[in-house]
């Protein structure tokens, strides 16, 4: 006699869409592995070591004694961290209001041109200068700033000597000598992102701006801006999060001087490891920093999806 089985006891295997597609993709899939393994090497790896070795007293050799939150507690009473963080937020907000304006500006000069080959040979002219170096931009402006450089001495030659100033020594002027090297330097990705969404606009949407008399600053103002929101808005985030991390300039122009008067989180952290061989507080301190971008990060997104 044959027994027949209950079909709730038969093969449970998953026969729903993900494992479909899972059974189909399998290749795919495993082609992605490499990739996936190096993002964990080299991205998540050294951000779990961040995190853990934060919580010890370590000098990046030898195995570290656990402190618990002694690095933390030092971070923020650290009147040091503090004013590099004051300096943080002067370089993220002007730096956010540099890279918006002056590549809105230049891209809707361009967009705005009569052909389409003047606007090509504008908008490579701008991206160009992407192919320089940073550092070798970071050398040429440092001498602009010296006391006998360009700046100085077509201020000079102006009959305004009286402007003339040693830009990098100041503490008043060094931090803004910094966030200006380059200016009007105009980034291209934030220049290409913007004519881009400006080409995206119907030109429905221009005619009608046209007849109801919305021409010229109006129409930028009331047209453009409302509808450039979305790469305007990842232009802001991928500003603040750049700026808050970056330490380049004044780690290759300035060393953080005169006094802290150029110094920021990311600059400190740099130099408590690598000078004073106290990892585990740099740690502390790249921590503090990751958790500043990420509420930042999640903030701004929620404020867009308002916004939309």
């Amino acid at each position: 006699m044959t027994v027949t089985r209950p079909a709730a006891s038969r093969s449970r295997r998953p026969s729903g869409p993900a494992s479909r597609s899972w059974r189909r993709d399998w290749a795919a899939y495993l082609f992605l592995l490499p990739s996936l393994a190096l993002v964990g090497y080299f991205s998540y790896l050294p951000a779990y070591v961040a995190v853990t070795r934060s919580f010890t007293d370590w000098d990046g050799l030898n195995v570290g004694a656990f402190t618990g939150l002694e690095n933390f507690r030092r971070a923020l009473t650290d009147p040091v961290l503090l004013e590099a963080a004051r300096n943080m937020g002067v370089w993220v907000l002007l730096g956010l209001v540099l890279a918006l304006v002056p590549p809105l500006l230049v891209a809707e000069l361009i967009f705005h041109l009569r052909g389409r080959r003047r606007q090509y040979l504008y908008r490579t002219l701008f991206v160009v200068p992407i192919v320089i170096p940073s550092l070798v931009l970071l050398l040429v402006w440092g001498n602009f700033y010296r006391s006998d450089g360009l700046i100085n001495t077509v201020l000079s030659a102006l009959n305004l000597g009286g402007l003339r100033h040693d830009w990098l020594s100041d503490p008043s002027t060094a931090l803004y000598s910094l966030i200006l090297v380059g200016f009007p330097y105009i980034d291209a990705f934030s220049l290409l992102l913007l004519y881009a969404g400006l080409q995206n606009i119907p030109d429905d949407v221009f005619e009608a701006a046209r007849l109801d008399g919305a021409t010229g600053w109006r129409r930028v103002l009331r047209v453009d801006l409302p509808l450039l929101r979305p790469q305007m808005a990842l232009i802001a985030l991928l500003s603040v999060i750049g700026n808050m991390q970056y330490f380049v300039s004044p780690l290759v122009l300035t060393s953080g001087g005169p006094g802290y008067a150029t110094t920021v989180p990311a600059l400190l952290m740099y130099t408590t490891a690598t000078r004073f061989g106290e990892y585990g507080y740099a740690m502390a301190i790249a921590v503090l920093l990751m958790l500043v971008v990420v509420l930042l990060t999640a903030a701004s997104r929620l404020l867009s999806r308002r916004l939309q």
